[in-house]
């Protein structure tokens, strides 16, 4: 019999660490968790009822909201060219072109994703056809990815495509399909590595080849002619705690103009 390797022992383990504390009652979570609705600014009026969940310090898994929230914090401190909208911390960090860091590591999201049901397609990989290499797109089962923060006391809410701008036209990003790609593993002298934990490869806005969830697009890293900066109008500064909240997908939200940007000088979405 073919003995699981440690990284599938750990990834089997983690799992039963999840579905453990998902049948135990849960405390009130500190911030609102909206299954109802995607409003940018969230205001209950009373204390939300208790949610299935399986929570750490750094991730909350939220079954009846379908949601994964992260603790993350701003790494990027001014408009420059960004391939990713989170990163992982530690040595592998790419917070030089992420807009935030995150605690987790990715194969931790990955399990999360997996508790809820979602199975992941791959990421975008080149394959030899007649003689020549030719890729092979990204998929798997979509996602809708936010920023939650405090602004002014109140619990905000931003699809994260509104604080990516065009450097070419200014423009905001507009409304995109995030893909649970699920990495790819690789052995190397006898271990088995999650790749996205080794690059840091976490939520990307290009395709890397690894990446855990990615942007809809055909653009990589060795062609994205840096196109993408942070919206210079996001007013966050670096180090500012907040949340990168992953939601299984459901009817596209009405968008909003984050309150974290200037609304002053924030071009229209569209």
């Amino acid at each position: 019999m073919k003995h699981p390797s440690p990284t599938s022992r750990c990834l089997l383990a983690l799992t039963a660490c999840l579905l453990t504390a998902l049948t135990a009652c849960a405390p009130k979570p500190t911030t609102p968790t909206p299954a109802e609705a995607d409003s940018s600014v969230v205001t209950p009026s009373e204390p939300p009822t208790p949610k299935p969940q399986a929570q750490a310090s750094y991730l909350t898994l939220n079954l009846e909201a379908g949601t994964i929230d992260l603790a993350a914090r701003m790494v990027h401190a001014k408009p420059d060219w960004l391939e990713l909208i989170a990163t992982t911390e530690g040595p592998n960090s790419r917070d030089h072109e992420a807009i935030v860091s995150i605690t987790a590591k990715p194969s931790e999201v990955h399990l999360a994703l997996l508790t809820l049901g979602l199975m992941p397609g791959h990421p975008q990989v080149n394959k030899h056809m007649d003689g020549r290499f030719v890729p092979d797109p990204a998929i798997g089962p979509e996602l809708r990815v936010y920023f939650v923060y405090e602004i002014n006391g109140q619990t905000v809410q931003t699809p994260v495509h509104q604080w990516v701008t065009d450097q070419a036209t200014g423009q905001p990003l507009p409304e995109t399909r995030w893909l649970f790609t699920g990495s790819q593993f690789r052995q190397w002298q006898g271990k088995e590595y999650y790749m996205a934990d080794e690059n840091g490869n976490a939520v990307s806005l290009v395709n890397f080849g690894d990446d855990l969830i990615v942007r809809q697009t055909d653009t990589t890293q060795n062609n994205d002619e840096q196109q993408l900066q942070l919206n210079p109008n996001v007013i966050l500064p670096y180090g500012t705690p907040l949340i990168l909240r992953i939601r299984v997908t459901s009817p596209a939200p009405a968008e909003a103009v984050p309150s974290a940007v200037n609304p002053q000088q924030t071009p229209a979405v569209r």
